[in-house]
């Protein structure tokens, strides 16, 4: 099942990901999709403890728009764990993956590559409840091979 909600994208970001559209020959949903997927294999954004959610820089009003974007189930639930993972909104996850990765996306449609190289095909939350009381809770994109060595069955 879909799940349709909204971003508030920059134009400067909606500029990049117009881009990525017309050399890649992408719908829009698909490029902005590609490009948090990148942010999520990108061990150079690190996990961020202890603060509050970053949010894009101010600017006019007139330089934002609300954009309608579509999301598998497992997708949108990547993306709010990426945002609480990152301590960055998804629409400044999307500006930094849109100047990132938009090189690397329209390289590989040139060159014919396949463009989804998403290594995520489940997602499990396990939670776990020691003798002393801790929770421990798992997420898991995609599913191990030997799924009794990662979580209680």
């Amino acid at each position: 099942m879909a799940v349709d909600t909204t971003m508030y994208v920059h134009k400067s970001t909606l500029g990049l990901v117009k881009v990525v559209c017309t050399r890649a020959g992408l719908k829009r949903n698909r490029a902005i999709v590609l490009l948090l997927k990148g942010a999520m294999t990108d061990r150079a954004l690190k996990a961020a403890i202890g603060r509050a959610i970053r949010y894009q820089g101010r600017d006019r009003k007139d330089n934002w728009r609300t954009v309608h974007v579509r999301l598998r189930e497992d997708e949108a639930d990547y993306f709010k764990d990426l945002r609480n993972v990152l301590k960055l909104s998804v629409s400044l996850i999307l500006a930094i993956a849109a100047r990132r990765y938009l090189a690397e996306l329209v390289r590989k449609a040139k060159q014919g590559e396949k463009m989804d190289n998403y290594p995520f095909s489940h997602y499990v939350l396990s939670r776990e409840e020691q003798e002393d009381g801790m929770i421990f809770w798992k997420i898991c994109w995609g599913f191990p091979e030997h799924p009794e060595h990662h979580f209680r069955l």
